[in-house]
C-alpha cells in the first residue's frame, strides 16, 4: 500500500523528456499569441517562469544603471583633466609673473619709485 502511494506521488512530476517534447511542438505564432503558455508543463511552471522574469527585469535595471554610472565616471574623468590642465597653465602663469625680471617691469609701468639694490641687505643686531 505504502509502495503504491510513493509510486503515485512520482507520477505526478513529468520527466524532462516530456517537457523538450512539449517545447518542441511550438512554432512562433504559437509563442506569439500565447498558445505555447497554456498547455499543461508551462502552465505548473508559471510561477518559475515569472521568477525568471523578475530576475531578468532586475538584471537589465542593473545593467542600465552601471552604464548610467560608468558614463558619470567618464565625464568626471574629463572635468578632472581639464582642471589639471588649468592648474598647470596658472601655475606656469603665476611663476613667470613672480620672476624678479617681470616684477621689476610692473613696477616701472605702475610709476613707483622703486629700485633694485645693487648691494644685499645687512642684518642689524641690537643688544639689550
Amino acid at each position: 500500500m505504502e509502495l503504491f502511494k510513493k509510486r503515485k506521488k512520482y507520477e505526478e512530476f513529468e520527466s524532462g523528456n516530456e517537457v523538450i517534447q512539449d517545447l518542441k511542438g511550438f512554432d512562433i505564432r504559437e509563442w506569439l499569441n500565447g498558445q505555447a503558455f497554456s498547455r499543461m508543463s508551462l502552465e505548473k511552471h508559471w510561477s518559475y517562469a515569472m521568477y525568471l522574469v523578475f530576475f531578468a527585469f532586475i538584471y537589465i535595471n542593473n545593467h542600465y544603471s552601471v552604464e548610467k554610472l560608468l558614463k558619470e565616471q567618464v565625464a568626471l574623468n574629463r572635468e578632472l583633466q581639464e582642471l589639471k590642465y588649468e592648474a598647470i597653465t596658472t601655475s606656469s602663469q603665476l611663476m613667470q609673473m613672480s620672476r624678479q625680471s617681470e616684477v621689476v617691469n610692473r613696477v616701472h609701468e605702475a610709476g613707483l619709485d622703486l629700485e633694485v639694490l645693487k648691494t644685499p641687505p645687512r642684518i642689524i643686531r641690537v643688544d639689550d
